[in-house]
């Protein structure tokens, strides 16, 4: 009989002063283990979370586990450095690094007395200013911007003797309207000095545990996303092996092939997908040790080989005019891909014949939309331990590959599979400039700049249908030029002339809809770009062996933003809270 006393965990919730929180972060109290993925906000998001502050509404518990065993931790928080661990009790952070880390980056002064590296990727994102007249918060468009006296460092705000010098320099400067100024500033002060932060402290427990228990209290609201839970419960002192900074390298490295803002969520079911693990699996917590010593010991053998097989993947997506993670009609297709790709790293024509019609057919049928996740998984496995085995594969078990496409998009967007489908293939006619040059990396500034990408080329026709149509949107030259694309199509010369010819199919527009364009006949250059852009759509699934849809008929195509199902992790949650949504 098991007499040996039971270790019962100590879970105590606080309320505690922001100020307060960033004296632990200074002190090398409270730290960050390496574990838990880099920071990834947003300039958005950062300046959300102080808006919320000012206006005292909640932006959630942050969750700490407290603990005398050794765990590494990162040695900087956002852009601070952070002081070696002292022996004893340390303080890591499970949940809310992200809130943490811009709040320590944003309200700590630049000082020599703390130790702060440059950012490389955004090295301005920290220097946050109050808008004291419009009473927001913003990043100067350019490190130059000179301030203004109505601006206020945000850096300046918890340092007494800094936000003293700078209420003079704005009394000074601002005018008659400095000592307003001043006063919306002090508001400022008290609340950030007065506001509070729910924060959850787990204590005599181990990670695991402490994992399991954040699990639990959060079953009703903000989860711990899938890639945080499984390099928690995988992390081992010992090992040194962190599947959230392995994660980070493969996310940098889909960066160069254009598609680093994928959901970390689907590097992970790559890796689960390529160890034969459930991709879907949300109970981590509910292994058995036994289980997670084997994912533990089996994840740092397959991070290179799914690295590999993701890169391959995106080369592959580059051929289909893929080139970035907006354009990709469903993010569980780069798993598909990847789990191919990782069995069969050089396939044989016939393969990459096959996988490109695979890949064109459940783009057009939107198949992973209706797809439930055990098909999913099921597919999965068929592509890597079949598709990948067979030098001439033709049919799939757990996909119809005949099944007929949907029907042509009602209307023209982004967030639909649909749309982004119908966009790759207009994109494939190599799009043109005014002059007939072709438009180099088109994808890029889609990547780049998403719908706003897309313009409008009749905004004044009379059909309210053909006017949002897909049949009404055009590849803009300059994304920041919000006029009409009628203007410049109008002015081209003599369509017989084989460069405008050419100008006009690049964008899909036949030649008999410019003469209806230049008449200012706006519904009847619609109607017959609609009609050119569904043939053209047509032709290019029978050149890809995909079923056209039934009839010509337009329909709604659902929003589908291509991303996974754990995107978002609680509907209703301000921005700063969200994932990064795929837009």
């Amino acid at each position: 009989m098991d007499t040996s006393p039971i270790t019962i965990p100590e879970v105590k919730p606080e309320i505690v002063f922001i100020f307060n929180l960033l004296d632990e972060v200074r002190a090398g109290k409270l730290r960050i283990p390496k574990f838990q993925r880099s920071y990834v906000w947003r300039r958005e998001q950062m300046t959300e979370l102080l808006d919320s502050i000012y206006h005292q509404f909640p932006i959630g518990s942050l969750l700490v586990w407290e603990t005398e065993e050794r765990v590494s931790s990162r040695d900087w928080i956002g852009p601070l450095k952070v002081p070696e661990a002292t022996g004893g009790l340390s303080a890591h952070l499970l949940d809310g690094q992200q809130r943490l880390s811009t709040l320590s980056g944003v309200l700590t002064p630049f000082t020599d007395t703390i130790e702060q590296k440059d950012d490389e990727e955004d090295p301005e994102r920290w220097k946050i200013w109050f808008d004291i007249e419009k009473s927001t918060f913003e990043h100067f468009k350019s490190p130059d911007t000179q301030s203004e006296p109505r601006h206020f460092p945000m850096w300046k705000l918890l340092d007494t003797v800094a936000f003293l010098a700078e209420s003079q320099r704005i009394l000074q400067d601002g005018g008659d309207k400095g000592e307003a100024y001043v006063q919306k500033i002090q508001v400022l002060l008290r609340r950030f000095q007065s506001y509070k932060v729910p924060v959850i402290r787990i204590k005599n427990t181990g990670l695991n545990q402490a994992v399991e228990i954040f699990a639990r209290l959060n079953s009703k609201g903000q989860a711990m996303s899938a890639d945080e839970m499984v390099s928690a419960l995988s992390y081992r002192e010992d090992q040194d092996f962190s599947l959230s900074e392995h994660i980070d390298k493969i996310l940098e490295e889909l960066d160069s092939h254009g598609f680093g803002r994928i959901e970390r969520v689907i590097v992970l079911r790559s890796l689960l997908a390529a160890l034969g693990e459930d991709i879907y699996r949300t109970d981590w917590t509910r292994f058995t040790d036994q289980k997670r010593s084997e994912v533990r010991d089996k994840l740092p053998r397959v991070v290179g080989q799914t690295q590999e097989a993701l890169v391959r993947a995106t080369a592959f997506l580059h051929e289909q005019g893929v080139h970035n993670h907006r354009l990709l009609p469903y993010a569980m297709q780069l798993v598909v891909l990847s789990a191919f790709f990782g069995a069969c790293p050089e396939p044989t024509s016939k393969q990459r014949v096959f996988l490109r019609r695979w890949f064109w057919v459940s783009s057009f049928t939107g198949w992973f939309a209706s797809g439930n996740p055990s098909r999913v998984a099921a597919l999965i496995r068929e592509f890597r331990e079949h598709v990948a085995r067979e030098p001439e594969p033709v049919v799939l078990e757990n996909m119809r590959l005949n099944e007929p496409a949907q029907p042509f998009p009602k209307t023209f967007d982004m967030r639909s599979a649909r749309g982004r489908t119908l966009l790759l293939v207009i994109l494939s006619q190599e799009p043109c400039d005014n002059k007939g040059d072709k438009v180099e990396e088109p994808w890029r500034r889609i990547g780049e700049h998403g719908p706003n990408a897309i313009g409008y080329i009749a905004s004044g026709a009379k059909d309210r249908t053909l006017r949002s149509s897909p049949a009404n949107r055009i590849l803009k030259f300059d994304v920041k030029d919000g006029s009409q694309a009628k203007n410049w199509l109008v002015q081209l010369g003599d369509e017989e002339d084989s460069k405008i010819s050419r100008i006009l199919k690049s964008h899909a527009i036949p030649s008999k809809g410019l003469p209806l364009l230049k008449q200012n006949d706006a519904d009847g250059f619609l109607k017959a770009r609609l009609e050119y852009c569904i043939d053209l759509e047509r032709k290019f699934m029978e050149s890809n062996d995909v079923t056209p849809p039934l009839d010509r008929e337009m329909r709604p195509s659902p929003i589908d933003t291509g991303e996974s199902d754990l995107t978002s992790r609680v509907n209703g949650l301000p921005k700063f809270l969200e994932g990064d949504l795929f837009r």
